[in-house]
Order: C-alpha cells, then structure tokens, then sequence
C-alpha cells in the first residue's frame, strides 16, 4: 500500500482505488503493532510472575477491534472486485502485483495476502491454548489466559459469523443479479438489503375478460410481474410451472423461459384483500361442512350395517348420498376461485388498486401467501436497523447577489447532455430568482448559477415526459384517468375504452405474447434507436426537434409573481432560455405532476390543471380551474395520496378526486385558524404533515384520514443545540421553533428545523386497518445541520440514470420538501462494487453549516459562515 502511493510507482493505480484494496488494513496493522508492542516490553524485563493473559483481554476485549474487523470482512469482496477491475485496466499494476509476489518470501499473490488478517485471530487462540498447557493453575496467569482464550474465542466466532453472513450476502446478490439477467427490462434489481425468496407461474385477469399467465418474482423488499415466454428451444409446457423451493436454484426453471417486465410494486405498498379473507373463510367453512356431512354419512353407513333386518334400499340411498356429497367436495376444492385466487390491494401515491392473483393449487396459494406475510413482516421490523446516513459533503454556495437564500430544489428525472443526473438548486433575495444546477459527478459539483427571472421562485417540480411511448415493438400506455385500474400493455393490443376499463377495478397487465419465442430480430439501426428509447438518451435536435421537445422531461418553476417556466430538464440553463412561460393572475405556491397532468395551485385560491395534447406537448392555453381556496386562505400545498390529491389550505386538508374534480373530504390538522399547513410527505399508507409555526410532526392514515401519531421533536432539537450552542443562542432558536422541511426516503423522515437542525425517525409500518402506532418512533438529530432555517430537503440517485417509467417519478413538488420514491427503472448494475455503492443522495439546503458534535462553535469561529447559503450531502 505504500509503495503504490509512494511516487516510485506514481500512476500506476489511482490512489482511491489503493484505499479501496486496503481499505482498514492500516487499522488492522496499527491494532497488532500496539498489542507486540505491549508483549515486547513484557518480555523486555521478564519475571517468572509476570502475565501475559491480561494483554491479550486488553487488546481483543475493544470495541474498536470488532468494528474495524467487521468493515475489513464486509468491504473483502469489494477489494478482491477493484483488484481484478484494476489488474485488467492498468497492465503496469498487474506487472508490480506480480513483482511483489515473486519477492514475497511464500510467494503469496495479494488475494491471499488480503484473507491473512481473518486467520490471525484464530492463531492466537491456539496459542493460548499452548500457553495454558505450559502454565500451571497457581500461576497468576493461569485465569487471565483462560479469560483471554474465552474473549479470544468469542472474537474469532463474531469474525467467522460476520464472514459468513457476507458470503450468504454475496450468494444472495449473485442470485438477484442473474434473475436480473433473465428479465427483459428490469434495472437495479441488485441492492444489499434485497434478498429473492422465490418465484411462481401464475394467471391474471387482462381486459376484455380474458385471462394471462404471468410470473411472479417475490423479494424481500420489492414483487415484480413479468410475462412469460417458452423459448423455442424449450419443450412446450403446461402453465402450471412448478416453482422451486427457496433451497433449490430456480435458473433450470428461468432458463426455459423469456421474462418481460411488466411493473413492479414495493411490498410495504402491498396487503392482502380483506375480501380476500372473507371469501376464503366462506370456502372454508363450507368444505369444512361437507366433511363434517361425509363423516356422519359414514357413521350412518356402520350403523345401517349392523341392522338384523333387510336394510339393501337403506344402504343403497346412504351410498349414493355420501358419494354425491363426495362428489360436491371434490368440484368445490377444484372449482371455488377463492381457494385458489388471491387479491392484492396495492396503494400508491397515484391510486389505490386491486390485484387479483389466480394459482395453480390451494397448496400454491397458501405457501406464497405465507412467504409474502412473512417478508412484509421482516420488512417492518428491518426498518429501525438501517445505518444511519453518512454525510457525504458540505458545499458552500457563494451569493452573487446579497440577500439571496435558498428556497426550493428538486432533481431532474433526465439526464443532461452528459448523461449525468442533476439538481436544480433555486435561490432569491426577492427581486431575482436563480437556479443553481448541482452535478453529482464525478463529484458533486455547482455547474452554474444564473438568473432565470425577475420575482422570487416559489415552487419547482420536475414532470416526466409523456407517458404514452411507442416503439416498433412495445408500447406503454397511460393510465386511464376515469377508470380505478391501471393497464399496461406491453406489445400491441387492440385498445379498450375508457368505459370498459371504468368497470375493472383490477389492475390488468395485458399482453399479446405467445408461448413460443418467435420475436423476429431488429436491423441494427431500429435497435440503436429502441435503446435510445429504452434508456432516456437525448437525440440530436435535428432529427425532430418538436417530436423530441415532447418526450423530454421538463423542469416547471412557479414564482411569486405569478409565472411559470418551463425548462427541458437537458437543457443548460445557461444559455437556454425557458421554452414555455405561462402568466397566471396570482403568485404559483405549489405544482404537482399526477395521472398525466399538472396541477399548479394559484394564490387566489384555485387550482389550475393542464393536460397533454395529443401530439404530447402541454396545454398551456386553457386550463381547467377548480377553486378550492380562497385569496385569504389558498392551496399552499398538494401532495398525491392513494389517487387522490390532498391540498393544505390554511389549517385544513381537503382531498380532492381527481377523476371528478370534487372535494370528498375535509379535515383540520390544526384547531388554530392563524396556522397553515406548511409541509406534507406521504410512504405508503402514511402521510406526514406539519403546521407552521409548530414543531409537531402529525401522521395521518392515507385512506381513512385517521390521526395516528403526534411527534415533538423539540426534545431532541433541544439536546442537539446544547452540546454545541451558547445559552443565549439555544433559547433563541428554541423559543421559535418549527419544523421546515420534511422528506421520506429510504425507511426513514427526514424533519429539518428553524434551528438548523435536522432529524430523522423510522417510518412506522402501517396497513389499511392500522388505528393507532403502538411505538411511538425514536428521533434521532444528526451531527451536522445548519446555523439557520433547513430552507428545502430533497434526494436524488447518488449514480446516473434515468428513469421512463411514469410511476416511479417524485409526482410533487413544493416549498419546503421534495420526497421522492424509489425510481422503478435505473441505470442497469452487473457487479458488486457498483450495486453497493448505488446510494441515494439526501440533500439539505439551509443558512450556514454546523457541526453540532464539536464544541469549535462555541469560539471565535462561530458565526464564520453563517450568511454563506450550505448545501449538506448524505448517502442513505
């Protein structure tokens, strides 16, 4: 290690790739030097009552041995992965590992080199062990060396279950990632937490009453639904295709067959129908009935058997009574559909729908039914054990004007011109409105920072592109805004209408595919350009410029004075102008993308909603209004919750069918009329919301509109400023506080405070039923925050890629919060190194930085750069 960073041997390998390969090796080295060191200078002046049995307790008994053990083990095939990679890449590295093996005095090569500091552990157990044999029980070393051999021993078993967890780990993500290669159209199926649990053949309703046979891929965190193809290699087989045990590798079974994507929900979006229940336990009980029949027939047929007198006829009429009771049982176990269909109820920010699920068997169902309960319930519990975010970086943002303060951001859903994703960043002083754009790559980077209009921006969303995409050989089909369910179709189908969908609520995953694998191939052109769809690419803007102008994601800014402008989320801001500017009446407060539709909430109280033309652009002209508000009191804020659209106008929600356009419900958050809800994050069947000024955090159940849970993370705040503020400071910003900024992502909400700090708190598990949260989550406050307001919180892929899948894009935007929910389709990962590392990025932006777990704040630094605008990167 450092031979390669020493400049003999500059260039041949980067030094970050160096740190990767012998990432905690100089921890390992430093904790054996300190222990020979301390058995050096007992052995220097040697007694024959000396010990030695304590020196070894105090160096193995330490925390820090664990840890550092525990990260060298997890981050092994990581090494062994960069050593390959860079081998490959840099013939120089590859010819100085092979020097230094040769000059190695067992002529070990570096993969073997890297596994010694495992096996170190277990040698000195043994020699313990020697040492006890030559230590007579009297001597005073005698119990310390027995103490050393038990925390010796313990040591090498918690490294052995480490190592061994990592290798199952592996095997686990080597499964994920070869499914992934089965799977036509699915990306990121890899992620470190995610585990398979099997896969089934099943059959799905489609439109038109028709029926489909779909595979259903079952993991820990995610169910995926594809379409299923026999190969033509493969010998036709019935649609009831065994599953395989979770013991035994399903790849005989995929290998037959050719997969598709069709979607892919979140289990924690997913329960099972109560309908479900009912409808099976009536089934139930009626073969229970007939069982119970057959069983008294057959008692009825012994005791006719014992009759003196002629008793032919009699046993004739109980013989065909217990036959045709057989009979009826038998057709109900093979016949009654709810013995072997199960409905999902699935909840998503934009509907709530209904899955129905047909099995091969009884037996099929209730095994899938149980492994599926069983990963939500492993899912829920998971929950609170994720580590805790990682600041990845601190960024001043130097003002080019004074006065200028962050105030809202959100993360293109394309990639630009570079292929890289990146973050619009919006400051004001009240005059000019600025937009900063932020590069994740290769490090987080301010690109640029100009002006794009005179007013103070307000609110920034990104909207996808149209949603209806088709290619020569597939084509996506928007959901049906009347109809409760969603169809997708994944190769051309005759259209249904709007009146027929309307009368499904079932989700149907229709597709033309036969049994054989007849696809035809694509010249090399037409593939070429289906990648370019596939992935998002930008094509050059000669080659149908309005066409291409239409199928970009775009970039929506609503500002003060009533304006919104559009920007293609490709361009450079720099030197683009915004290709649509829309004037309204009033300042923009909020807009929110939903079943292919904009809505733009206005300061006078109304909402205006702008659609699609049939050519794919935006209707910008004549909007449909709905007044919800009012001047005094208007929308200043929406957020998308199971379909329907919750807006906060002064204290009050009001959840608005967007089908209709109608209220359906009402509630107040607050029974303070002067507060207004300022803030609004929906997971799964949670919604969290905040009142201005309040330092409250209330949940809501997403369907029955329930309060469940009320958080005061005051408390917290409080033991946060007083490790780090002066008392005069602490009571300032504790006598003002309020909440915000608010984000959900990855299991957990991220809560930021007037007073600069921000914190998290698991998200409970909740489920269609759920009345009440029986344990209250635990705030955690993060080290680092603000000196002022936490102005916005927002994340984005901590990797390049780019999502065109409408139902994985962050659908609402507004001030103070931009949560945003696993894209569904990523950039594709084949190995490891870039599977773990593919984070996502939570950004805060506020006044100032603080570091609240160092004192320095208390000294003549503190204050320094309070006025300089921060924004704070985390990896989760």
């Amino acid at each position: 290690m450092g031979a390669l960073k020493s400049t003999d041997y500059n260039g041949v390998v980067e030094g970050g790739i160096v740190d990767e390969i012998f990432f905690q090796i100089p921890e390992i080295l430093s904790i054996h030097e300190e222990f020979l060191e301390g058995l050096q200078q007992r052995c220097s002046n040697w007694d024959v009552k000396y010990t030695v049995g304590d020196l070894f307790v105090e160096a193995f008994t330490k925390q820090q041995v664990i840890d550092t053990y525990t990260a060298f083990i997890n981050n092994w095939k990581c090494a062994k992965d960069a050593t390959k990679i860079a081998t490959q890449a840099k013939p120089a590295f590859a010819r100085f590992l092979e020097h230094m093996s040769r000059e190695h005095k067992g002529k070990l090569a570096l993969d073997a080199l890297l596994i010694m500091p495992v096996q170190r552990i277990p040698r000195y157990e043994l020699l313990i062990k020697e040492l006890l044999k030559h230590t007579n029980m009297d001597h005073p070393d005698h119990h310390l060396l027995v103490q050393a051999q038990k925390e010796v021993h313990d040591l090498a078993v918690k490294i052995n279950r480490v190592e061994r967890e990592a290798f199952q780990i592996e095997q686990m993500q080597q499964r994920v990632r070869e499914i992934e290669q089965h799977i036509e159209g699915v990306v990121d199926l890899c992620m470190p937490d995610r585990a398979f649990i099997r896969h089934d053949v099943v059959t799905i309703p489609g439109g038109l009453g028709t029926k489909k046979e779909r595979c259903l891929f079952l993991f820990s965190d995610i169910l995926l639904i594809t379409s299923i193809k026999r190969k033509s290699t493969a010998m036709r087989k019935p649609s009831s295709t065994p599953s395989p045990s979770p013991s035994q590798s399903p790849f005989t079974v995929l290998d037959s067959n050719k997969y598709k994507l069709l979607t892919r929900f979140s289990l924690e979006s997913m329960e099972i129908s109560k309908s479900t229940d009912v409808s099976l336990k009536k089934a139930m009980r009626d073969i229970a009935t007939l069982e119970e029949d057959i069983h008294i027939l057959n008692q009825i047929k012994e005791l006719v058997g014992k009759l003196s007198s002629p008793h032919q006829a009699l046993e004739d009429v109980v013989r065909d009574l217990t036959n045709g009771v057989s009979k009826q049982m038998l057709e109900k176990q093979n016949s009654d559909y709810s013995l072997i269909s199960l409905e999902l109820t699935v909840t998503t920010q934009e509907r709530v729908d209904n899955l129905t699920i047909q099995f091969t068997s009884p037996e099929r169902r209730a095994v899938w039914s149980a492994a599926f309960n069983e990963a939500k319930q492993k899912l829920a519990v998971s929950t609170g054990r994720r580590l805790p975010p990682e600041l990845k970086k601190a960024m001043p943002i130097r003002k080019t004007r004074a006065g200028l303060q962050f105030t809202c951001a959100a993360a293109t859903l394309g990639c630009n011109q570079q292929g890289l994703r990146e973050v619009w960043v919006c400051n004001s002083d009240g005059y000019v409105g600025q937009v900063c754009v932020l590069s994740l790559l290769p490090e987080p980077t301010v690109m640029s920072c100009n002006g794009v209009c005179n007013a103070r921006i307000l609110t920034i969303a990104a909207i996808p592109a149209a949603c209806t995409m088709i290619s020569d050989k597939s084509r996506w089909r928007a959901p049906v805004t009347e109809a409760a369910g969603v169809s997708i179709e994944v190769e051309e189908v005759v259209e249904e209408s709007s009146e027929e969908l309307a009368n499904n609520g079932n989700i149907q995953l229709d597709s033309d595919s036969s049994d054989d694998d007849d696809d035809s191939e694509l010249p090399d052109d037409e593939k070429g350009k289906d990648e370019n769809r596939k992935r998002g690419n930008s094509i050059p803007r000669e080659e149908g410029q309005d066409d291409m102008d239409h199928k970009q994601p775009t970039m929506w800014l609503g500002t003060e004075d009533g304006c919104v402008h559009v920007y293609h989320s490709s361009d450079n801001i720099r030197t683009k102008k915004n290709k649509i500017k829309i004037q309204h009446s009033a300042a923009i407060q909020c807009i929110i993308y939903l079943d292919n539709r904009v809505f733009v909430s206005i300061a006078n109280g109304e909402v205006h909603i702008y659609r699609k033309e049939s050519d794919g652009g935006w209707s910008t002209s004549d909007p449909q209004k709905v007044t919800i508000g009012s001047s005094s009191a208007p929308v200043t804020i929406m957020l998308a919750v199971a379909g329907k659209l919750w807006c906060g106008c002064q204290n009050f929600i009001h959840v608005l069918n967007t089908s209709s356009l109608l209220i359906e419900h009402s509630f107040a958050v607050s029974s303070d009329t002067t507060r207004y809800v300022l803030c609004m994050v929906t997971s799964g069947l949670g919604v969290w919301v905040t009142v201005t000024p309040s330092a409250v955090v209330r949940l809501f159940h997403a369907t029955s509109y329930e309060p469940l849970l009320d958080v005061n993370v005051a408390p917290t705040v409080a033991k946060i400023l007083s490790a780090a503020t002066d008392d005069i400071i602490k009571q300032h910003k504790s006598a003002c506080l309020r909440v915000t900024a608010m984000l959900a992502c990855k299991d957990l909400l991220w809560i930021g405070t007037s007073a600069g700090v921000i914190l998290t708190l698991p998200l409970p598990h909740l489920t269609s039923t759920t009345l009440n949260v029986d344990v209250i989550p635990t705030v955690t406050g993060l080290p680092h925050g603000h000196t002022g307001h936490v102005r916005f919180l927002t994340c984005v892929e901590a990797m390049p890629g780019v999502s065109m899948d409408p139902a994985g894009y962050n659908k609402y935007s507004f001030r103070s919060t931009k949560p945003k929910e696993n894209t569904s389709g990523r950039r594709a990962s084949t190995s490891a190194a870039s599977t773990a590392s593919n984070k996502l990025l939570v950004i805060s932006g506020g006044d100032g930085y603080e570091d609240f777990s160092s004192s320095s704040g208390l000294g003549e630094q503190a204050g320094h750069d309070d006025s300089t605008n921060h924004l704070l990167l985390w990896h989760v």
